[in-house]
C-alpha cells in the first residue's frame, strides 16, 4: 500500500488510541497527517494530559474512559507499558463492537500473546504488533509524525488469527510508512532480545562505567554509544524481566564476545585483534548498508 493511495480515502472510519505517551501520540499524529481515519479518540488516565492532547490537534476527542473509547473505534491500539497491556485489552475487547481489531505497541509479545489469543470475546481479534521505532524522550509533547516511516514493523499472530485482521493491521502499520515483516510471538522474543534489549543493557553498562570526573572528557562516540541509556528506567525494568531468558543468553553472548576482545588486547595478540574488530565491522557495514 503506497502512502498516496491513503490519502484520498480512510482505512478505518475511528481510531482509538490506549495510552497517548510518545509511542501512541505519533501514531495518533501520523494517522492525522496521512488521513487514515475519518476520527481520532485517545484515552489514559490522566484526564488534564488528555485534554491536553486534544487541543493540540492529536486527538479528536481525548479521555480517560476507556470503554467508550473502545466502543467507538474500528481500530484500538493499546500504546501502555508492557506489564499493563493485557489487561487493558481485555478491557477494550469487552466494550468493543464485532469486527474491532485491536493491536499493541509492546515490546515483548511471547507472553502477551499467549494470554490473550483465543481467549477474546467473538467478533473482535488481537493482532500483536510491535513497530520498531520509539525514542528516548516520552510524552505526547514529542510526538512525531514521521517517526514510522522507513522502520520495520512486527507483526506476531497464531494459526487463530483471522487473515483479514492480519492483513489489516499489516495495512495500517504500512500506511504510516513501515516495512512490515510477520514472525511468531517466541521468534520475536529471541530476535528483539539480540537486536533491540540487549543493546540497552550495553548502553546503560557503558554509562554507569562513567565516574563523574571523566565526564568533560567525553565526546560524541561516547554520547552516541549511551544514548539509549537515557530511556524511562521504569517501561525498561517491565521489558528486561518479561523477556527475561532470551536477553540473558543475549548477554552471555556479548559477554563471550567481550571476553574474546579482552584476551587479544592483554595478549597483544595484533592479528586476533585486528580479525575481531574487522568481523565487527564488517557486521556494521552489511547492517548500514542494508535497504
Amino acid at each position: 500500500m503506497t502512502e498516496s493511495s491513503t490519502q484520498n480515502s480512510h482505512l478505518f472510519n475511528t481510531i482509538g488510541v490506549i495510552g497517548v505517551g510518545l509511542l501512541g501520540g505519533s501514531i495518533a499524529a501520523a494517522a492525522r497527517q496521512r488521513q487514515l481515519a475519518e476520527t481520532i479518540l485517545g484515552a489514559g488516565r490522566n484526564p488534564s494530559r488528555m485534554r491536553a492532547a486534544q487541543q493540540s490537534g492529536l486527538l479528536d476527542r481525548g479521555s480517560t474512559n476507556i470503554a467508550e473509547t473502545a466502543a467507538q473505534s474500528d481500530l484500538v491500539i493499546v500504546c501502555t507499558p508492557v506489564n499493563h497491556i493485557v489487561q487493558f485489552i481485555r478491557v477494550v475487547a469487552q466494550h468493543s463492537r464485532p469486527g474491532t481489531v485491536i493491536t499493541d505497541v509492546g515490546s515483548t509479545k511471547q507472553k502477551i500473546c499467549s494470554e490473550l489469543y483465543g481467549s477474546l470475546p467473538e467478533g473482535v481479534t488481537f493482532v500483536a504488533s510491535h513497530p520498531l521505532a520509539g525514542s528516548e524522550k516520552a510524552g505526547f509533547e514529542f510526538a512525531d509524525p514521521e517517526l514510522f516511516a522507513g522502520r520495520p514493523c512486527v507483526v506476531t499472530p497464531d494459526e487463530t488469527t483471522p487473515a483479514e485482521a492480519v492483513e489489516r493491521v499489516k495495512g495500517f502499520w504500512e500506511a504510516l510508512g513501515m516495512h512490515v515483516l510477520q514472525t511468531s510471538p517466541e521468534k520475536h522474543d529471541q530476535i528483539l532480545a539480540e537486536t533491540s534489549h540487549l543493546p540497552h543493557v550495553v548502553s546503560s553498562a557503558l554509562a554507569m562505567t562513567l565516574s563523574e570526573e571523566n565526564r568533560q572528557f567525553t565526546s560524541t562516540g561516547f554520547r552516541d554509544t549511551t544514548r539509549i541509556a537515557g530511556g524511562d528506567p521504569a517501561l525498561w525494568i517491565e521489558i528486561l524481566l518479561s523477556n527475561s531468558d532470551a536477553i540473558v543468553e543475549s548477554i552471555d553472548k556479548y559477554t563471550q564476545s567481550l571476553s574474546q576482545l579482552r584476551e587479544a588486547i592483554v595478549n597483544h595478540d595484533e592479528k586476533r585483534l585486528r580479525q575481531l574488530l574487522e568481523d565487527g565491522k564488517k557486521n556494521h557495514d552489511a547492517l548500514n548498508s542494508a535497504p
